[in-house]
């Protein structure tokens, strides 16, 4: 299997308020509206937060840490 497929699985939803930050609109801001997916890397399987900005309306993720 290759690991940099970008294979995502739904793993859990709406979890507590995490902060993001919008590097294209150069905003932080903060939201319990959020995904917790898994994606494969070549580093093994890693959970990341993936959140809508209010400023852009684009998919901004937020990594989380590695899958135990």
């Amino acid at each position: 299997m290759n690991l940099n497929s970008g294979l995502f699985m739904r793993v859990m939803s709406k979890k507590q308020k995490l902060k993001f930050y919008d590097i294209k609109a150069k905003k932080p801001f903060e939201t319990d509206n959020y995904e917790v997916v898994e994606k494969l890397t070549a580093r093994g399987p890693m959970l990341f937060a993936v959140a809508t900005s209010p400023h852009t309306g684009k998919k901004i993720y937020r990594l989380l840490g590695k899958k135990k």
